[in-house]
């Protein structure tokens, strides 16, 4: 964009800027927004992967370990925190959608330019 006009409002010519940075590193700025809104969908993952580490552990506490009130106590804790795990992978992977569905076009229109 051209400078801005000396009658321009500050806010004006923020934006001016703005955009000109925008147009200038256009490519860097949507490929680290394409990282960004993987990471969600990695981050997810991976709590749903340690979830399920932490219920194989669960069982097998149930199976080999001490029995009584402390057995039952660990493998409550196990299960509680598993259970906090995949909430965080199911919030990891609802925001991943979200955000995909919403840059969408913006990624596919950066996919055409090379």
């Amino acid at each position: 964009m051209d400078s801005p006009k000396e009658n321009d409002s500050p806010e004006v010519a923020q934006l001016s800027e703005i955009y000109d940075v925008l147009k200038t590193d256009a490519k860097t700025i949507v490929d680290d927004l394409q990282g960004g809104v993987r990471m969600w969908r990695e981050a997810a993952g991976a709590n749903a992967a340690a979830a399920g580490f932490i219920l194989v552990l669960a069982l097998t506490t149930f199976r080999y370990g001490p029995a009584g009130p402390e057995g039952t106590a660990i493998i409550a804790a196990q299960l509680v925190l598993a259970v906090v795990l995949l909430g965080f992978s199911a919030f990891g992977f609802r925001k991943y959608f979200e955000l995909s569905r919403r840059y969408r076009g913006l990624f596919q229109r950066a996919e055409k330019l090379g």
